[in-house]
């Protein structure tokens, strides 16, 4: 079950020269879904900086592909795991053409918990910890 569902619409201006959604759309289509995850929960991004004092900034992202989205195709992503690390969270996306039926996608995006002031790692804030776990965000297992 998912913890967070986005949806939207492709748009031609989001294919290649192949007339399909171009790669780096999926991660954009990610974004949003967290954006707007964190916008039910604290106002969005700018809730994080304000009630915590952190930024989250992407350290790492990967997709696999499996069939296209075209344009004017209904999508929906799924926040499906959020995996709470020491400094960062781990969110797992599975991305669905609405429109024609199948999985297209499924992305992870890794997220670095930073202290603006000096740009470094810290610690996920215990209340932002228990407020992602009351969502269904879960520890990240110590033998990984």
């Amino acid at each position: 079950m998912a913890i967070y569902s986005y949806r939207s619409t492709a748009y031609w201006n989001e294919t290649d020269a192949a007339g399909i959604v171009h790669f780096s759309n999926y991660f954009r289509y990610c974004e949003r879904a967290e954006e707007e995850f964190f916008k039910k929960l604290l106002g969005g991004f700018p809730g994080i900086l304000s009630r915590y004092s952190v930024i989250v900034p992407r350290v790492r992202a990967a997709c696999d592909y499996y069939r296209p989205i075209f344009p004017h195709d209904d999508f929906r992503v799924d926040i499906v795991d959020l995996e709470l690390g020491n400094k960062s969270i781990k969110y797992r996306f599975e991305i669905f053409n609405e429109s024609r039926g199948f999985k297209a996608a499924d992305c992870e995006v890794v997220i670095a918990i930073v202290d603006p002031s000096v740009m470094k790692s810290i610690e996920i804030p215990g209340p932002l910890r228990e407020l992602l776990k009351s969502v269904g965000a879960r520890e990240r297992n110590p033998e990984r």
